[in-house]
């Protein structure tokens, strides 16, 4: 899913699709956000990590939503601005959000809970910067895909539990108001076991990421699972997911909205038949058009000030 559509590249887990399939779908007005890019909101051990921030232009200098956005690349490999994530932030910021899109420390140099951790602290630096961002610090979006539609979809549950034993958000997790994912693992053991029947090698992408296996620190696995961590009183996510991706089974989705369903939380699910990993860049339809669409409503809806 790379941004440039002149050197297109096909993985082995699109399965059949075309390079001229892969892309963005939506046009984006460009003159609608301005575009900061390479801020560095952490100094880590292996060198600073940096996000970039989108501040849309045609809202009167009122203070708007934040979301902010957290890559896939199996939590081993991406960018803030790789695969299509500067078109997806536009779009975004386009529609009158802030949107900052950030990086993460990367699996195997670092193990759980440290990308996690990045990404908490990419939080707690956006709310603290609000103001420069154009931004209502206590409205508060998440959005992922793939391994960063887990670690939205952990952030969310995980920091509104107050009995979580994990990292933990500076700032508070009150303004977290809204989540969306777009084909996420739910169930790191599940993953795991997954990519285990269908490939060989040393490790999974989730072994690598936790650091362990499963049964040799079953609470570690449960902590960095949004399934375990999901509770009736979380923000208000959106998952969409495809029955012919190749990297995470529809499952993850399915079980993820009945545990929700029977918690009470409220939540919208969207299963799209013979969609596959990707498939809001990849081979985009018609229905991909109208989940992104529905992904930004979704959020604009969520994160409408009360008093407005």
């Amino acid at each position: 899913m790379p941004d440039s559509p002149a050197s297109p590249a096909v993985a082995d887990w699109m399965g059949d699709i075309h390079p001229d399939q892969l892309g963005f779908p939506l046009e984006i007005d460009r003159s609608l956000y301005t575009k900061d890019t390479g801020l560095t909101f952490k100094q880590t051990p292996s060198g600073p990590l940096k996000l970039d921030a989108y501040r849309p232009t045609n809202v009167g200098g009122a203070a708007v939503p934040l979301v902010v956005m957290m890559h896939g690349g199996g939590w081993h490999q991406g960018g803030r601005y790789q695969m299509g994530l500067s078109r997806w932030a536009g779009y975004l910021a386009s529609s009158g959000l802030a949107v900052v899109s950030i990086d993460y420390r990367l699996a195997p140099d670092t193990q759980y809970p440290d990308s996690f951790c990045d990404c908490l602290d990419a939080i707690d630096w956006a709310v603290d910067h609000a103001s420069d961002l154009g931004a209502d610090p206590e409205r508060v979006g998440l959005w992922g895909d793939s391994a960063g539609g887990h670690l939205v979809l952990l952030t969310a549950t995980s920091q509104t539990r107050p009995d979580f034993s994990g990292p933990r958000l500076r700032n508070g997790a009150e303004r977290l108001r809204a989540v969306v994912a777009w084909y996420p693992p739910t169930d790191m053991v599940d993953i795991h076991a997954s990519e285990r029947r269908s490939h060989d090698g040393p490790s999974t992408t989730a072994e690598r990421f936790i650091g362990c296996l499963p049964e040799a620190d079953p609470a570690r696995w449960a902590e960095a699972s949004p399934l375990e961590q999901a509770h009736a009183a979380m923000p208000p996510s959106l998952v969409l997911q495809g029955t012919r991706d190749l990297l995470v089974p529809h499952r993850h989705a399915v079980r993820f909205a009945e545990r929700l369903d029977a918690l009470g939380a409220r939540h919208e699910s969207h299963i799209v038949d013979g969609a596959p990993h990707g498939f809001d860049r990849v081979a985009p339809g018609e229905e991909a058009r109208r989940l992104i669409e529905r992904s930004r409503t979704f959020l604009l809806d969520a994160l409408r000030d009360p008093e407005s």
